[in-house]
């Protein structure tokens, strides 16, 4: 299912491409976190997907003391995206997908785990809330948008048809793969990235399987979504997370971290 048993992860970022990592100084020593993104960390992949890379910095002591943060530092030649812990925790508490999902790896999809970083996949349980079901939500009906809408008009004439049916494969079995995720916080307060248990569903969708000839959807693939979106009602309904998170927890969480790295007492 995944090609992830067979990564030298060592190799991969010691590859020239990867230098950002140690020299941008946002980053270096500051990385707490590294893990996998994308099919890799979904176990979606197959012989054509690239190596996604997702992560977290820890603001630096000067960025802390005057309130400043980077956000972000996106290298796109190699699919690498690394919050900055501020940034990092404003999203986690809003149950975004994108960055939620960095909380729910495999262990051996993770590259990077600091001690820090440990805590924050620790204290995973503090930014689930009944959020989740909007968030999930949402980024579910956008992929449904996107393959209601088909066509890309930036494609050229050639291959149009393969990278078509191409897109709408990912863009449903994303739809699918996100409604799952979103059963799991809501029904067991649990993140789980990697989708063992859909594995199947989910590359046939991607295969496009659930497509008819005409790139449309098949009425076996809409009724599937109802039936998911009636189940995500229920969860939404019957979930025993809170409504919101506690954000006196979560601040207390930062101000931990936060306070040592400004004191210099705690290695990374």
């Amino acid at each position: 299912m995944s090609m992830v048993m067979n990564m030298d992860f060592d190799e991969i970022l010691s590859a020239a491409e990867y230098d950002f990592l140690r020299d941008d100084e946002r980053l270096g020593d500051n990385v707490i976190l590294l893990g996998l993104g994308g099919s890799l960390a979904y176990g979606t992949n197959n012989e054509n997907s690239d190596i996604d890379i997702r992560g977290c910095a820890v603001n630096s002591r000067r960025e802390i003391l005057l309130g400043r943060d980077f956000e972000q530092v996106s290298e796109t030649a190699t699919d690498t995206v690394v919050y900055s812990f501020k940034k990092l925790v404003q999203l986690l508490a809003n149950c975004n997908p994108n960055t939620i999902e960095l909380l729910g790896l495999n262990p051996d999809q993770y590259i990077k785990v600091t001690s820090i970083g440990r805590e924050l996949l620790n204290n995973t349980g503090l930014f689930l809330s009944q959020r989740a079901a909007k968030s999930f939500g949402g980024y579910a009906d956008r992929q449904l948008h996107m393959l209601l809408n088909g066509s890309d008009s930036s494609m050229g004439i050639r291959n149009r048809r393969a990278i078509q049916h191409n897109k709408l494969g990912k863009h449903s079995m994303h739809l699918v793969r996100l409604m799952y995720m979103c059963f799991d916080i809501l029904e067991k307060g649990v993140v789980k990235t990697c989708r063992e248990a859909e594995h199947g569903l989910l590359m046939d969708i991607r295969s496009g399987k659930y497509l008819t000839d005409g790139d449309k959807p098949t009425p076996e693939f809409f009724e599937l979504v109802e039936d998911l979106r009636k189940r995500l009602e229920y969860a939404a309904a019957n979930t025993s997370l809170p409504p919101e998170p506690d954000m006196k927890k979560i601040e207390d969480f930062v101000i931990s971290v936060n306070a040592r790295v400004v004191c210099g007492e705690v290695a990374l």
